[in-house]
């Protein structure tokens, strides 16, 4: 499962069963708030914009995971991502969750020209 970290920390209460299967993987791409809400039309300088749609944070999902049991690694860039990647697929003994940290500034230039991209 691929997820940002608005929607994971929203919905983090589902991992505390102990039926999750062991080869149950998540990526999370955590930027630090709801940098979606970027690429909607709006001014994004606007003194509420980033208290109340964006919403920052600094949380991480390493005391969650440790909390239920999961396996936790995190990637803070390339090389991080590619090594990481490799060990999330490996079979475990438990559910196990990659952390992926990326600029919050950034991601919703990204996404809108992956969006172009797609429309090609």
């Amino acid at each position: 499962m691929i997820t940002g970290d608005l929607s994971f920390f929203y919905d983090s209460n589902g991992l505390w069963n102990h039926y999750v299967p062991k080869n149950f993987r998540i990526i999370l791409i955590n930027n630090q708030g709801g940098g979606i809400f970027r690429i909607l039309p709006g001014d994004k300088n606007d003194k509420h914009f980033e208290t109340y749609f964006e919403t920052p944070h600094q949380l991480t999902a390493m005391h969650l995971c440790k909390m239920y049991e999961w396996d936790y690694d995190q990637a803070d860039n390339i090389t991080d991502l590619t090594n990481q990647l490799h060990i999330l697929f490996e079979k475990s003994d438990r559910p196990r969750l990659l952390e992926v940290h990326t600029p919050r500034t950034e991601n919703d230039k990204v996404l809108l020209n992956y969006f172009q991209v797609l429309k090609k």
